[in-house]
């Protein structure tokens, strides 16, 4: 099961002149794949800041949910209902899942990230973050899947939340 449909994925695509989703090499069942790999990503990259919660524990996708909330609008999203910018970010993300499947949830080693290599007698030189690694941070960025969630993802604290800068 994936978020939106073959219909509204295409329709979205057509508005914004992405021919590469409705190109004739493409066969539905690579659409609905790339859908359905799409709206896994959003859930698993995203779900932890969806509002509200589940509405049923065993449910497939993290949507819909009960006593969730569009923080722009500050009004509930009705218990049952899957908003569009979910459906929404899952076309756009699904466009890169056709294009490059799995990009969207890479596979990662995390280990070291070799600085410097000779060959002869050996040589290997490591960098070492200053910052930790996370399995967050390697994760790729969106900015349509972004947009889209804007108003329906609860604020990031770890990432320093909002603040008001006043002029004086």
């Amino acid at each position: 099961m994936f978020y939106g449909t073959l219909a509204g994925a295409l329709a979205y695509h057509e508005d914004r002149g992405n021919v590469a989703w409705s190109a004739g090499t493409v066969t539905d069942p690579q659409r609905e794949a790339a859908l359905l790999r799409a709206s896994e990503a959003l859930d698993g990259i995203y779900g932890p800041r969806f509002p509200g919660k589940k509405a049923t524990r065993t449910q497939e996708r993290a949507w819909p949910r009960v006593g969730a909330v569009d923080h722009c609008a500050d009004e509930p999203i009705p218990e049952g209902d899957t908003p569009a910018e979910i459906e929404t970010a899952a076309y756009a993300l699904a466009l890169a899942e056709l294009q490059s499947p799995g990009s969207s949830t890479p596979t990662l080693t995390l280990g070291k990230s070799v600085k410097r290599q000779k060959v002869g007698n050996i040589e290997r030189e490591f960098f070492s973050p200053a910052v930790p690694i996370t399995l967050e941070s390697l994760r790729p960025v969106l900015t349509a899947v972004e947009d889209a969630l804007r108003c329906i993802l609860t604020p990031d604290t770890s990432k320093g939340g909002t603040f008001t800068l006043d002029r004086f």
